[in-house]
């Protein structure tokens, strides 16, 4: 009885579609899951409704990032439902943040010399609702530009590099009690495999419910470290394999926790709405 908190569909960047996301999860005999697109929510509905015809235990959720300076930080929310005020408003912001970004970071590909236009990515975007650097880096390898996404971002628009722009994003504080206050949980996600290092003071502070352990950019000793880090706050400890359907990266269910595991995150909220 596993569960994979950590799925990405095309609502954001991944390559498939909610419900085709749901039956590769059935496929891959995981008992329960989270689709946890970044910053968007749209994909949920869909999602529930193919888990549900499947009899998978489904878990609404989103990952949202925050910038801390030139970092950028990420937390998995869980327990959102699509049409809260105060969530969606939130999502307004951080999309019109994100199409600002690659905006411009086309804007430095074309004064390197790059013919890449805003609607070059839009096009590989199709019907994400979340504008994101993956896109840009897959507009870079329809092009010709680069040979894979993961080239784009060694040597285009990864952290320092020609094309990067940092993210802009709202505080932590805000978007931490915006969740816990809209019912959700927030879970830290790969701590080992974003950029943390130097900033675990301030995330330790942070108002969380849980920490992402088991993840695919954790070998086992940043796991037992992280196992640790979350058992000394009372976080509770989670785990999933990030998947976005990339033949490249981890396998769908590489990652897991116990299906327990949900109701133990869903014991820390704080509020339930109606």
């Amino acid at each position: 009885m596993r569960a994979d908190l950590h799925l990405h569909s095309n609502a954001s960047d991944g390559l498939h579609r909610p419900r085709e996301v749901m039956r590769r999860a059935f496929g891959a005999g995981l008992a329960a899951v989270a689709l946890t697109d970044h910053d968007t929510l749209a994909g949920t509905e869909e999602a529930a409704a193919e888990a549900q015809r499947l009899g998978l235990r489904f878990v609404s959720g989103c990952e949202i990032s925050i910038a801390v300076g030139e970092r950028d930080v990420h937390v998995l929310a869980y327990f959102l439902r699509v049409g809260q005020p105060a969530f969606e408003s939130l999502l307004a912001n951080m999309d019109r943040g994100r199409r600002e970004r690659v905006a411009q970071m086309v804007q430095r590909l074309q004064r390197a010399g790059i013919a890449l236009d805003l609607a070059d990515v839009l096009a590989v975007a199709g019907p994400s609702h979340s504008l994101g650097r993956m896109h840009v880096a897959r507009a870079l390898v329809r092009a010709g530009v680069v040979g894979h996404t993961n080239a784009a971002f060694t040597t285009w628009i990864g952290t320092g590099m020609p094309a990067y722009v940092p993210k802009r994003t709202a505080p932590a504080e805000r978007v931490l009690e915006t969740v816990w206050g809209c019912g959700g949980v927030p879970v830290l996600a790969h701590p080992g495999g974003g950029g943390l290092e130097g900033l675990e003071g301030a995330v330790a502070a942070w108002d969380l419910g849980g920490v992402e352990v088991y993840h695919p950019a954790h070998d086992r000793a940043a796991e037992a470290r992280y196992a640790e880090w979350a058992r000394a706050r009372d976080w509770v400890v989670t785990g999933g394999s990030d998947w976005h359907g990339d033949a490249r990266g981890p396998a769908l269910g590489s990652r897991s926790v116990d299906v327990e595991v949900i109701g133990a995150l869903a014991a820390r909220r704080r509020v339930t709405p109606s």
